[in-house]
């Protein structure tokens, strides 16, 4: 620390310091010598315990403090240096107003005031007036520094307050950026749960081909196989064989048409299969009983709408389960010439009586309507239950 840096943080000690020197200087008589010694020697000790580290306890600084009264009273009494022991006096009452704690710095004001008196009055034969007079100047002393106790202790709290908001700012700054971070994640992560519910779709129609045309295509090769022991055998039986081959073949070709339909997957069908999974996933974790309809006369969605409705999907099904105590959910999806239309209703504790508040999931949801151009409705349910209800533009593209 270079010693600029030390005066500025120490300037209110080195200007006491310096202040009561030149009381000193201009109040003490310079003979004898022993006046001087014993002055310095007070000096010392009074810059010792100004000049004491914050951590020194309290009994240690009364004591130093109370060590200081007796021999400032001794100077006044054994060497007639009233003046000079005056300064003393109120320089060791301004210290302990400013540096002891509340009840503490009061009684050792009283202290020192007191044996202020008694010296007036044992040794200076002062009247009751004057000493009446010395009190309210010890007294006005005593309210100055206090006065100036209760400024720095509010400007310490200030700072304090301050220091902790600051703080407080950098712990939401770095907790937003992070929340921005998932946010992105969980939107670049979006478009990868809607492609592996594609993928999981896709198994579940493999197995449908193992399971039922593979099992059909095995049935028709055995009874093709017994076919010409058949005819050999039985003529009469070859018509029944022929019609149940060519029934398990027709079952097989209307089997293969409906999985090449589902395997001609466009964006709509990645889009639907995602929140019918998303669904299925929610019902397994939670317990809940949802129910999911979406109308037949559909027109065809781009990707990003269904990522939409995905996302506000997804959110307004964690609200039912944090906060509604719901046992059923309904999902309805349709279209009109405009707009496609969402709902999620539930049979949770919310009336027409409860306080609609709007937390981070409802406006997220919000937010994320009306960025796309569309809306957000929030309702009541008779008896009981909330229905969401959401409007997003059918040609809806993320700018």
């Amino acid at each position: 620390m270079n010693l600029k840096s030390f005066f500025n943080n120490h300037l209110r000690r080195v200007f006491i310091n310096f202040l009561l020197l030149f009381f000193l200087l201009t109040n003490i008589n310079t003979v004898p010598v022993s006046n001087v010694i014993l002055a310095i020697v007070i000096f010392t000790l009074y810059s010792v315990l100004l000049w004491l580290p914050n951590t020194v306890s309290s009994k240690t600084r009364i004591f130093m403090g109370l060590s200081v009264l007796i021999l400032i009273a001794y100077f006044w009494v054994g060497f007639g240096q009233e003046q000079a022991a005056i300064t003393f006096m109120f320089f060791l009452i301004g210290y302990g107003t400013l540096r002891l704690p509340d009840k503490l710095s009061l009684i050792f004001a009283a202290i020192v005031v007191a044996t202020n008196l008694i010296i007036l009055l044992k040794f200076e034969h002062c009247t009751i007036d004057e000493l009446f007079i010395f009190f309210i100047i010890y007294a006005g002393m005593f309210a100055i520094f206090w006065s100036a106790r209760i400024r720095r202790e509010a400007n310490e709290l200030r700072a304090h307050h301050f220091q902790e908001l600051q703080e407080i700012h950098t712990q939401l700054e770095s907790a937003h950026k992070e929340l921005q971070q998932a946010h992105k994640e969980l939107e670049d992560s979006t478009v990868q749960s809607l492609r592996y519910a594609v993928l999981e779709e896709r198994t579940r129609i493999a197995r449908d081909i193992h399971d039922s045309i593979g099992h059909g295509l095995t049935s028709i090769i055995v009874q093709l196989q017994a076919f010409p022991y058949i005819m050999k055998e039985d003529s009469s039986e070859v018509d029944n064989t022929l019609q149940t081959i060519l029934e398990i073949t027709r079952g097989c070709l209307t089997e293969v048409r409906s999985v090449v339909h589902q395997m001609a997957i466009d964006d709509e069908g990645i889009g639907l299969i995602a929140l019918q999974s998303l669904i299925k996933q929610v019902q397994e974790h939670s317990g809940l009983n949802i129910k999911f309809k979406m109308t037949d006369e559909i027109t065809e969605w781009k990707l990003e709408t269904f990522e939409l409705l995905y996302r506000i999907l997804q959110e307004a099904l964690t609200n039912v389960i944090r906060h509604a105590e719901a046992s059923n959910v309904k999902v309805t999806i349709y279209n009109n010439e405009a707009n496609v239309i969402m709902s999620i209703e539930d049979n949770g504790n919310f009336t027409e009586q409860t306080k609609l508040i709007y937390g981070f999931g409802l406006s997220g949801i919000k937010e994320r309507c009306e960025k796309a151009g569309g809306s957000c409705l929030i309702q009541s349910r008779a008896p009981h239950g909330l229905a969401l209800i959401v409007k997003v533009p059918i040609n809806y593209a993320p700018a």
